[in-house]
């Protein structure tokens, strides 16, 4: 601690000396050392909110347009085809489900044969049998013109229309057979219902001899038979 004492105590003695040798400097101010306040920054304008751009108006929606159902099949051009499906309508069905037959037939342009009821002509000829004790069926033998194509074409495909497409009636039946030991050979399709406590069948078979050719020389002969009972419950 002396020695660093004595240093001060020397340095204080030569202060007044170099004080006096030394000209006098004029008084400076002082710099200002007081930081300007910062330039203010002029407060952003306000938003405006932009009013919302016109939306066009959403399209309307399409109509749900529902399937189209199946176009009908196309009516029969055939002579003997129309005729059978009017037998069918006009005289089977009613005459099955309990009608009068002798009264219906003649309605329809039928004839009384015997005990049975014919309808002739160009061309083809229908026989409506007397039910008998079946009165809940209908029976009858037809004779037509040979179609090349298949026996009796265009009588089944009339059938079919009226009974698959038309009324959705199933396809039970459709094939050949041989009967060697008759000689015939036949052509069968047949179509059953169920509906309204109430089992229906329709069948139609074309009869040609063995080997295929018709039954009479320039005609083929078929038959139809439609039939009608309660459902078992």
């Amino acid at each position: 601690m002396r020695p660093a004492l004595v240093c001060l105590i020397a340095f204080a003695g030569l202060a007044p000396m170099a004080v006096a040798q030394t000209a006098p400097q004029p008084a400076t101010a002082p710099a200002d050392t007081t930081a300007a306040p910062p330039a203010q920054t002029p407060a952003p304008a306000p938003a405006v909110a932009e009013a919302p751009a016109a939306q066009a108006p959403a399209p309307a929606s399409a109509p749900v347009v529902a399937d189209a159902p199946p176009a009908p099949p196309a009516a029969p051009t055939d002579p003997a085809a129309i005729a059978l499906l009017s037998a069918l309508e006009t005289v089977c069905i009613p005459a099955a489900n309990g009608g009068d037959l002798a009264k219906i037939a003649k309605a329809a342009g039928y004839k009384k044969s015997g005990e049975n009821y014919v309808y002739k002509q160009p061309g083809f000829q229908f026989t409506v049998l007397a039910p008998g004790s079946n009165p809940t069926q209908c029976h009858i033998d037809l004779v037509h013109a040979v179609y090349p194509e298949a026996p009796a074409k265009p009588l089944v495909v009339a059938l079919h229309n009226w009974a698959a497409i038309s009324r959705s009636w199933s396809l039970y039946r459709n094939d050949k057979s041989v009967d060697a030991a008759a000689g015939q050979e036949f052509t069968t399709r047949s179509w059953e219902h169920s509906a309204d406590g109430k089992d229906e069948a329709l069948v139609i078979t074309t009869v040609r001899k063995a080997d295929g050719s018709p039954s009479r020389k320039d005609a083929d002969t078929s038959m139809m038979l439609y039939s009608v009972s309660k459902t078992p419950a």
